[in-house]
């Protein structure tokens, strides 16, 4: 009795399947290139260990027993099951499955050097059937997402290095001083340092106390996590706050902002892309930092 498929009885039910479409043993020896008593012994040692008979032949002819043409329907369906997992497995060979979880700094979109969206429709063009995740978050978060796990890359300004994650600068981000139309300064040709630092303002939260600045402030009631946390608290008129340029330059167009001592309040960031050191990444991970990498003028 069978009671599991080896490799030899593959062989074997692939020989009967052949002698069965030649018509008989003798008809079947070209095709499979052995000798007729060789194709007898094979059916015979398949038969012995099915443990009943699959076929008469002798002088009769040859013809199927009702269980050998169960066993030959059984057999080509497996062979159909085999052929589709063959296809599929090469398949799969050039092709990238799975999921993808990216972490993004928040309001980037509007900014030039930045070509996420690139990289995504570089990554669509790929054979791959892959499901990707996106999330916003600070990048204190993004960070320890990216460690946990959770993440398999992320991309923001980090003002500092998390020894366990690795660090490839991307792009820059110009940084000034803003303040929104209903703030006493916002009429002020010329505001002084002084008058500036001594104003209400609201803070990044996802900066280290000792961030350099320009400019550090006298004077805080808020804190954001988010640069749209800081925007609302500026457009408010009730505090000064740091944005990007690109991302402030919608307001300031509709005469909602201004910059302040644009030439001296200004600084620059580098955003980076984060990925945990010496863990191993996913095909699809490999593949979409690569164009990310290629669609901002870097190699890997």
């Amino acid at each position: 009795m069978l009671r599991n498929v080896t490799d030899l009885d593959l062989r074997l039910l692939r020989i009967f399947a052949s002698v069965v479409k030649c018509g008989g043993f003798s008809a079947a020896q070209a095709e499979l290139n052995i000798s007729q008593s060789n194709i007898s012994t094979q059916i015979s040692n398949l038969e012995q260990r099915l443990g009943y008979r699959l076929c008469e032949r002798g002088k009769g002819g040859f013809r199927l027993t009702p269980k050998g043409q169960r066993i030959l329907d059984a057999s080509r369906n497996m062979f159909d099951a085999i052929g589709s997992f063959r296809d599929q497995a090469q398949a799969l060979s050039e092709s990238l499955v799975g999921e993808l979880y990216i972490g993004l700094a928040d309001n980037v979109v509007t900014l030039p050097q930045a070509c996420f969206s690139d990289a995504l429709a570089l990554f669509q063009k790929r054979d791959q059937d892959v499901h990707i995740n996106l999330f916003v978050n600070s990048p204190n978060e993004l960070e320890l997402a990216v460690i946990d796990g959770q993440l398999d890359l992320a991309i923001s300004y980090f003002s500092r290095s998390r020894p366990p994650l690795e660090y490839r600068p991307l792009y820059t981000e110009e940084i000034g001083v803003f303040c929104g139309d209903r703030h006493p300064l916002f009429g002020v040709a010329d505001p002084g340092m002084d008058a500036i630092a001594a104003e209400n303002w609201v803070l990044h939260g996802f900066l280290p106390e000792d961030q350099e600045l320009p400019l550090r402030p006298e004077s805080s009631s808020a804190t954001a996590y988010h640069m749209e946390g800081v925007a609302h608290a500026v457009l408010a008129g009730t505090h000064l706050g740091y944005l990007p340029l690109h991302y402030a330059q919608t307001w300031v167009e509709r005469g909602r902002m201004r910059a302040l001592l644009p030439e001296q309040l200004r600084y620059d960031v580098t955003h980076s892309m984060v990925t945990y050191a010496g863990r191993s990444r996913s095909e699809a991970a490999r593949a979409f930092v690569d164009d990310l990498l290629s669609v901002h003028g870097l190699t890997g």
